[in-house]
């Protein structure tokens, strides 16, 4: 294979999607250190590409429903056009898709597009290199399963951390503003996230208020409180704006940090201050690995193989009902003591409680 190849990786899905393709972006710059190598990815998670040394371009895909880009729909599809004119332009030799896509990738020219079966779509309607997936990846970590595209061009071991780089001046202006409010930067420091997009994946806000009150009492932990921003009846954006006030006003006498996150960016700055993090799954879920930080995490309907926490320590909790709302209190104190333990520990575990 060329030594300098021209890769393109297509990823145009959620946070913990992108940044699970992290790996296999770091593995492709290893094996070919002289490549040009560029991401497509949305509007919505290419900012989890920022500072990343491994890629050489960044190419964003508006989308529709993703509002904070500001475009109409009329200039929303003149730049989507435009986009895929200039792709054409840098004559890849490979396109990766990361999940489906074939119908747009066809567009671009590339000498070859790699990726999985299409299940909707006919043979004459396949990437060029199919990477066979079996069980339909249920089985494999979505990490693994981007690792088997990079095999397709000669890329091996693509099953590494994943990578996010903080702005440096954004940590500082959070450290600033914590310790305006009363926070300690050497003292342990736990972040809480509160928010989910999936109903089912949501913890109800007096275990969240019970869980911080109890866990204080044993341990003294300052806990950064992170969510969503935004009214709670937004139909497009739901936020927690609501739930937020009202778990830190029954929390008014204990050290609990408001920590509102209205961008990407802002929210990996703040949580690199925690020493670890207790959340649903999600993308900020995601983010916390890609900082390294012990996880303890609630999973709803989401597939415990396929998206737990990646080459962290984590505890990981399922109910029986697969829903979040069933875990108990007491499951996630326990948890975040296993975890602790487990901070410095030399192997990473796993841990699924049923309940």
């Amino acid at each position: 294979m060329n030594s300098t190849p021209r890769i393109l990786l297509i990823r145009r899905d959620n946070i913990g999607d992108l940044l699970c393709t992290t790996p296999l972006l770091h593995a492709i710059r290893q094996r070919y250190p002289q490549a040009y190598l560029a991401v497509l990815a949305s509007s919505y998670n290419v900012a989890v590409l920022n500072g990343n040394p491994d890629i050489d371009d960044v190419f964003v895909y508006l989308k529709r429903q993703q509002r904070s880009h500001e475009h109409g729909l009329l200039s929303m599809l003149w730049k989507r056009w435009a986009l895929i004119r200039m792709l054409r332009t840098r004559r890849f030799d490979h396109v990766l898709l990361a999940n489906g896509g074939w119908r747009y990738a066809r567009q671009l020219g590339g000498k070859s597009i790699i990726g999985f079966r299409e299940r909707d779509n006919p043979d004459h309607r396949q990437p060029d290199i199919v990477v066979p997936l079996a069980n339909r990846g249920r089985d494999d970590h979505e990490v693994a399963k981007m690792a088997l595209l990079g095999s397709a061009i000669g890329v091996e071991q693509a099953v590494g951390p994943l990578h996010i780089f903080p702005d440096a001046a954004l940590v500082t202006t959070a450290g600033v503003r914590l310790r305006e409010l009363g926070w300690h930067p050497e003292q342990s420091t736990l972040a809480v996230h509160i928010s989910s997009r999936q109903p089912g994946q949501r913890w109800p806000e007096a275990f969240f208020v019970e869980f911080i009150r109890r866990l204080n009492e044993h341990d003294k932990r300052q806990i950064l409180l992170f969510w969503a921003p935004g009214l709670e009846d937004d139909p497009m954006h739901p936020g927690d704006d609501g739930k937020a006030a009202r778990i830190l006003a029954q929390l008014a006498n204990l050290p609990v940090f408001p920590c509102p996150t209205r961008s990407i960016e802002v929210l990996t700055a703040t949580l690199s201050l925690a020493g670890q993090m207790v959340c649903s799954d999600g993308g900020a879920m995601h983010i916390a690995a890609a900082l390294g930080k012990p996880i303890v995490c609630f999973f709803g309907h989401s597939n415990c193989v396929e998206w737990h926490p990646w080459h962290v320590p984590y505890v990981l909790l399922q109910a029986d009902s697969k829903r979040v709302q069933d875990i108990s209190v007491e499951d996630a104190l326990a948890a975040v003591r296993e975890a602790s333990a487990m901070s410095s520990a030399p192997i990473r575990k796993k841990k699924i409680c049923s309940m």
